[in-house]
């Protein structure tokens, strides 16, 4: 081989030795991403507090009810004893043997009227 062949073989190969190969590295998260995934997790963090704060006021509102349902039930009960007391209280022979006996009254048919609604 001539010295001008040898040359330029040396120059390639010089050349292709030289060349530096440049790799384009990707960055593992961009800012981007990152603020999204932020985003994204603060949004799941309030829809997540959101409903266990309504979980907590239904529960709360139904404890409420049940103790109202209580307190209804016993006043109901009380109701309907006060409304026995006053029916066995309101008998016309309680009223007429205690007009007659502690307060002294009579019971005159003649002055007695009957008034129809």
């Amino acid at each position: 081989m001539s010295m001008v062949a040898r040359q330029i073989k040396r120059q390639e190969q010089t050349e292709v030795k030289t060349r530096k190969v440049i790799k384009h590295r990707r960055a593992g998260i961009t800012l981007g991403e990152k603020v999204l995934g932020l985003m994204m997790v603060v949004a799941a963090f309030a829809i997540v507090s959101f409903m266990l704060h309504n979980y907590a006021t239904i529960y709360s509102l139904n404890k409420d009810v049940h103790v109202l349902e209580g307190s209804i039930n016993n006043q109901t009960q009380v109701n309907e004893g006060l409304s026995l007391q006053v029916i066995e209280l309101s008998a016309p022979d309680r009223i007429l043997d205690i007009a007659t006996g502690e307060l002294g009254m009579s019971l005159d048919d003649q002055k007695v009227k009957v008034v129809q609604n």
